[in-house]
């Protein structure tokens, strides 16, 4: 965890909500969950999560066990199966939040995750898989960031094939694989029939584009076929909203599947060496509320977003409002007559120059002096200045950009 100065929280506030507004134009409606809820209520909807990764303590006034959470979608379940049982399907919800949670045996170990994201519950098939993968990839570009690879993955081939190994190994086995770690792998499957372990020692090498998916129905057998039927399908119609270049296939992933039961996507750039975001397919979930309906969604992890516009040199979406400090004798009356036109506007006592020095170090754009007779103003980039007689023309000028 770690603070964001003025600066960095400014940009990380349009960048929320440049996301949020995209997410919202394809018909998902906020809701707000709280940051933490009762244990026994929030595990309901992470029961294959690890434990290990949940921040827990008890809640003073009444002496339960409650949890911080570690994921928004959960609770989204919770409530389509509850609160908004009497709405029509399909439910389009988004959200925005931080999530807390433990990150074990990683160099990061930062706690608090900022998402943004969006919920289909309600619908099967492709095509709602595919919606919710178009809305957070438009969402990168809506932001910047066009340089980024869809990775596919089908969780449930894996969990299909770890069924042939001995429960006391089947943990492990999972973490090798998940770990792309085949030496591991191949030492906890002494026992296993060969055809089970020659299934799952092929899956690590499943990787690289839809090509993949050919080598797989050789390597993986019939049993496969069904699961990589319903993947092709996910990715040839995410080739038509012209991500063909971009999309990969790994059915060794296994990394973050806590909760999907079929196709799930990771939204991978340079900079973070983590996905800037990911989703797929969820259809066990909602039945641990009492509701059973498939589902599929997606998150963007905000700093992740900001670290790849890092590194491809592209600037976070500007928040477009113009800040503006206000001196002189007339300096209240006139900040808020600037706050009316939409401005953001400070006032300073004190001289011209510390004003300049001030508006500089806290990135104001403008130092208007408002005397009795006239507003003189001084942009900051580009320089240039000019000299009112009311505050509407001012506020013009600013929003203009400065221009003569």
């Amino acid at each position: 965890m770690r603070d964001l100065l003025p600066s960095a929280a400014e940009a990380r506030a349009a960048l929320r909500r440049t996301l949020s507004t995209h997410v919202a134009s394809y018909g998902y409606e906020a809701v707000v969950t709280p940051v933490f809820e009762l244990a026994e209520v929030l595990e309901r909807g992470l029961a294959t999560v690890d434990r290990r990764d949940l921040l827990r303590f008890v809640e003073p006034d009444t002496g339960e066990v409650a949890l911080l959470r570690p994921d928004i979608t959960p609770q989204i379940a919770r409530i389509v199966a509850t609160s908004l049982a009497g709405r029509p399907a399909p439910y389009r919800l988004a959200y925005e939040g931080t999530l807390l949670r433990r990150r074990r045996g990683r160099a990061r170990k930062q706690r608090q995750i900022y998402q943004v994201g969006g919920e289909c519950i309600g619908p099967s098939g492709p095509a709602a898989d595919v919606e919710v993968l178009a809305i957070a990839a438009r969402g990168l570009e809506a932001v910047g960031l066009r340089d980024y690879r869809v990775e596919f993955a089908q969780v449930r081939l894996a969990e299909m094939f770890l069924r042939a190994v001995p429960s006391v190994h089947a943990e492990a086995a999972r973490e090798a694989l998940a770990m792309k770690d085949v030496a591991r792998l191949e030492g906890l499957l002494a026992g296993v029939p060969k055809r089970d372990r020659a299934r799952l020692l092929a899956l690590p090498e499943l990787y690289g584009g839809p090509e993949v998916l050919k080598a797989a129905r050789k390597a993986l057998g019939p049993d496969a076929e069904p699961l990589l039927v319903e993947l092709e399908a996910v990715v040839e119609l995410a080739g038509s909203l012209g991500l063909a270049g971009q999309i990969g296939v790994d059915l060794g992933e296994l990394r973050g599947q806590a909760y999907y039961t079929g196709v799930s996507f990771s939204l991978l750039s340079d900079g973070p060496g983590e996905p800037v975001g990911g989703g797929g397919r969820y259809d066990g979930l909602l039945a641990r509320f009492g509701r059973d309906l498939p589902a599929t969604g997606f998150g963007l992890d905000l700093e992740n977003v900001e670290w790849a516009l890092r590194a491809h040199g592209v600037e976070a979406p500007a928040t477009g409002v113009r800040k503006v400090l206000v001196r002189g004798p007339r300096r209240d009356a006139t900040a808020d007559a600037l706050r009316r036109e939409g401005l953001v506007a400070a006032t300073f006592d004190g001289g011209a120059e510390p004003a300049l020095a001030y508006a500089t170090s806290w990135g104001y754009h403008c130092v208007v002096e408002a005397t009795a007779k006239a507003l003189g103003a001084r942009a900051l980039a580009p320089e240039a200045s000019r000299t009112f007689q009311a505050t509407t023309a001012l506020a013009a000028w600013v929003r203009a950009g400065f221009a003569q």
